[in-house]
């Protein structure tokens, strides 16, 4: 929003540092996730099934973002790590009333 260059261009911002499911769960947890390992196969026809195929597809595909854009363009870097921003979270869940 400060950035004349950026005027009409779309960014994508990450951290950088990609994580799996489980791996996320154990930095938010500090335990192994107790995930159930089922085929992809499995629950794409469970989708199939129950008309939630886009949601199955959400949940299987990886989510990777390349902020490489902005950070060559505009010289941005993250203002903090993934764990600074999951602890900072964290907290806010902790000390917020509001756990609507």
């Amino acid at each position: 929003m400060e950035y004349p260059a950026a005027v009409g261009q779309t960014y994508l911002v990450s951290d950088g540092e990609d994580v799996s499911t489980p791996e996320l769960i154990w930095r938010i947890v500090g335990r192994p996730a107790r995930l159930l390992p089922v085929p992809p196969a499995l629950l794409r026809l469970a989708g199939q099934l129950t008309g939630k195929s886009a949601q199955v597809e959400r949940l299987l595909d990886s989510l990777v973002i390349d902020s490489s854009k902005i950070r060559r363009e505009l010289g941005w870097t993250p203002p903090f790590t993934m764990g600074q921003g999951l602890a900072e979270t964290a907290e806010w869940f902790q000390t917020s009333g509001d756990r609507a």
